[in-house]
């Protein structure tokens, strides 16, 4: 068997699962950065794993980053990725490789979600359902041996992105009221671990599969609000204010609230599927967990 690849695994998903990747099986590793300083970090963070830089917006930079590989994670950032670009070169890559057996791609959309059904505003945006569902069209067309982890989920790690400024100093949640939804809530932890365990199973497993990770509980801005305070042991109520937003984004807000807005209920008819319980073996980490964790970011 070649190599996994973890595309940017600088990043927070990616870094979190070539983390267990490594501890299994390092030699088997390859992780890489689309930038030489992040070269060191990598080396550091990975010592017994294979290190590259990969440019995934040149087609050549990504075939040799996939020579030998036969398994390969795609997590792409936010607003920065063209995915009419990246992941044409992926396909492109992975079949002038020959070796690739798996493609494991993270979504977060409604399953069933396409690319005929996004407002034009929601594409453009390049954020979350605005940015798969373009990497999906091409995937599907391929013919590549694809996996998809489907997370149409708020992520954790979004609390301290979108919330921490207002939490911590004002004790409470900011967000602009227009951007509220019910929304289920997975942890980057949970996705890391469910990704390795795809990348560990026989490949035949998984093949083929869309496979969901939801959680069983939904959270709109004032019941987020109603755990801090909870956990915290003071009231931390919601306000509609951008404030936040507009400190954690900076000259991305209004891209942000754009596709926050497009966002708005589109998943709320996205049922509780089973599927990240059954491959992490264990209960999932709900929201609550992750605040009573995290509170030192919030206090």
């Amino acid at each position: 068997m070649g190599k996994t690849l973890i595309f940017g695994a600088t990043g927070n998903l990616g870094g979190l699962t070539a983390a267990l990747l490594h501890e299994s099986a390092p030699d088997a590793l390859r992780v890489s950065t689309s930038r030489e300083a992040g070269l060191s970090r990598l080396a550091k963070r990975f010592p017994q794993a294979e290190a590259v830089v990969c440019d995934w917006n040149v087609e050549e930079s990504v075939v040799a980053a996939l020579d030998g590989v036969s398994r390969l994670l795609v997590v792409p950032p936010d607003m920065v990725t063209d995915e009419n670009v990246v992941t044409p070169n992926i396909i492109n890559a992975a079949r002038k490789a020959g070796t690739v057996e798996q493609v494991v791609r993270m979504l977060g959309m409604p399953p069933g979600f396409t690319l005929d059904q996004a407002p034009p505003a929601y594409v453009r945006t390049r954020c979350g359902a605005g940015l798969h569902v373009v990497a999906k069209h091409h995937l599907d067309a391929s013919g590549l041996p694809v996996t998809y982890v489907n997370v149409p989920a708020w992520i954790m790690f979004n609390l301290a992105l979108f919330v921490a400024s207002d939490v911590k100093p004002r004790r409470r949640i900011s967000m602009p009221a227009d951007t509220d939804s019910a929304r289920m809530w997975v942890s980057e932890r949970d996705i890391a671990a469910a990704f390795a365990r795809v990348l560990s199973d026989p490949v035949p497993d998984h093949i083929g599969r869309e496979l969901l990770l939801t959680s069983p509980e939904r959270h709109s801005y004032a019941d987020v609000a109603a755990l801090f305070s909870d956990v915290l042991g003071e009231t931390v109520p919601y306000v509609d204010h951008d404030r936040a937003l507009r400190a954690s984004m900076g000259e991305a807000f209004d891209t942000m609230r754009t596709y926050l807005r497009c966002e708005r209920g589109t998943y709320d008819d996205v049922p509780h599927d089973p599927a990240i319980t059954e491959l992490l073996g264990r209960p999932q980490e709900t929201l609550r967990d992750y605040i009573t964790e995290h509170q030192g970011t919030f206090r």
